[in-house]
């Protein structure tokens, strides 16, 4: 009995020591002063010199007294990384580390921002900035969850790795691909947690419950030039045989075409997770999917495929994206070209995927199609199930910060840097905040994140972390601790000082950038 009753005191202390140790009202200002910070540290593409972020980052981590290490291709294109060890009472080979990874460069600064892009604007509950949702709030959020768990008071039963990425925007080549070809002893993890994932809001009528998308594989990114050739000239003469013309033909065909659908043990388990949610007519058509006849089959995914985002899991989609021909108003150019940027399921094959856009221009010898770049394959395949430790944390997580919601495994056509990782072996899920589908979202202008959506990704970040590297007990589940939209959102006299780091003044972010 007294074995019992200790054992129960321990774990009611655990509880205890639990709620004590994460005061997420304390790790939400972190976050967001962190987040703050970074997006008034210009990383823009085309040279976004993330060195400047880099310094931002290694002087908190000096405060805190963490060891860091930063590797370069280049002088301006840093990359840091930061190791917190397992308990040595804890540890186990067979607990191979979790790393988390953000980039710290953000897309090129696009036209039609109405606030500056590089200086953090809060308003209405928003924090404005580019790199808000991409991905300087994976960054501020992986940050904040560093220096709280350095303090040394939740054990750790394997080892956590952070990532600070250079490149991710333009491919990679000075960050994650650089790290793996020169320092991949490094990078030695189990699992890894990326962006690429997001909460969907249900819709009463289709959709009654909240969804956390993750992103358990991508699709493969491929460039295709579509060329026309025709007769050049003055634009005098008419009846001429014009490129432009026999391009937009050309482009018609492909709008019309529609590759195969295809299914993925991936897919058909995001489909099995959706089907409860359905109306009795989708339903019957999701169980079509299964059917024995491939005409039936292919009928009833042309259907689904009338949703957008269903459409991504299930077809390689192609896009145009650049148009190309002459230069000036009066003269023809013999040739026309469009950028079709195509992205493909993981099980396609490029190749064949190219020889069957071409049979559709066989019989004409003026166009033309060029792979400009192709995916490096054989392409990381998405998992067959979802039985790792991992994801079980994810779905935990979930329920301790969300409550009732559904989590959905799929592919996301974004190209991230989790293609590396599991090229590599690491199984790695993306997560992410809410995604906006009215604008102020990745690569938008007016790119902003709620303060409560930050909120609740900190929370379920930390929760993810806490569920596979630390063995105490589950985090009480609460309603995010922040004001609503609109609202102050001032913590002052609530919030140890301690906790967290002020927002440094221009002048401080201008000498750390030197």
């Amino acid at each position: 009995m007294k074995q019992v009753l200790y054992l129960f005191a321990a774990f009611v202390l655990a509880c205890s020591l639990n709620a004590q140790q994460l005061d997420f009202d304390a790790l939400n200002q972190t976050a967001k002063d962190h987040l703050i910070n970074l997006i008034e540290i210009d990383t823009s593409q085309p040279e976004p010199e993330e060195i400047k972020a880099i310094r931002y980052i290694y002087k908190v981590l000096n405060k805190y007294k963490i060891d860091w290490d930063i590797y370069r291709i280049e002088k301006p294109r840093g990359n840091l990384i930061a190791v917190l060890k397992a308990d040595k009472e804890l540890a186990d080979p067979q607990n191979k580390p979790l790393l988390l990874i953000a980039h710290l460069d953000t897309a090129a600064i696009q036209e039609g921002w109405t606030l500056p892009p590089a200086k953090a604007t809060l308003k209405d509950g928003r924090i404005y900035g580019l790199g808000s949702t991409d991905a300087k709030n994976y960054a501020a959020i992986n940050l904040t969850i560093l220096t709280r768990l350095a303090k040394g008071d939740i054990k750790l039963k394997r080892d956590i790795i952070f990532l600070f990425t250079a490149d991710e925007e333009s491919g990679s080549e000075k960050g994650i691909k650089y790290l793996y070809d020169q320092h991949g002893d490094k990078l030695q993890a189990a699992y890894a947690l990326n962006e690429g994932g997001g909460i969907m809001k249900g819709d009463d009528a289709k959709m009654p419950s909240d969804i956390l998308f993750i992103e358990a594989g991508t699709k493969m990114y491929m460039d295709i030039l579509l060329s026309a050739k025709g007769d050049g000239g003055n634009s005098s003469a008419v009846g001429q045989n014009n490129a432009i013309y026999k391009l937009s033909q050309a482009l018609s065909i492909i709008e019309s075409y529609q590759p195969l659908y295809k299914f993925s043990p991936l897919t058909r388990i995001f489909f099995e997770r959706i089907f409860p949610f359905q109306d009795a007519d989708a339903q019957t058509t999701l169980k079509l999917l299964e059917s024995d006849d491939p005409a039936q089959s292919q009928q009833a995914a042309k259907i689904i495929s009338e949703d957008e985002f269903f459409k991504t899991q299930i077809t390689d989609t192609i896009t145009p994206t650049i148009l190309s021909s002459g230069t000036e108003a009066n003269t023809v150019q013999n040739e026309a070209s469009a950028n079709l940027n195509c992205r493909l399921l993981p099980q396609s094959d490029p190749m064949l995927f190219v020889d069957e856009l071409s049979a559709l221009f066989a019989n004409d010898e003026n166009v033309t199609l060029t792979v400009i770049e192709r995916p490096e394959t054989p392409f990381p395949q998405p998992p067959t199930d979802l039985n790792d430790q991992l994801f079980k944390a994810i779905e935990k997580a979930a329920r301790q910060t969300f409550g009732k919601i559904l989590v959905l495994p799929g592919l996301t056509p974004a190209s991230s840097e989790s293609e590396f990782l599991r090229r590599h072996g690491v199984i790695t899920y993306g997560i992410g905040p809410l995604i906006q589908k009215n604008g102020n979202g990745p690569h938008e202008p007016d790119e902003s994140i709620t303060e409560k959506d930050l909120f609740d990704q900190l929370k379920l970040t930390f929760n993810i972390v806490m569920n596979l590297v630390t063995d105490t007990p589950d985090l009480p589940e609460e309603e995010p601790a922040v004001a609503q939209e609109g609202e102050s959102q001032s913590q002052e006299g609530q919030t140890p000082q301690d906790e967290f780091l002020p927002v440094i003044e221009r002048e401080d972010i201008a000498q750390t950038a030197k």
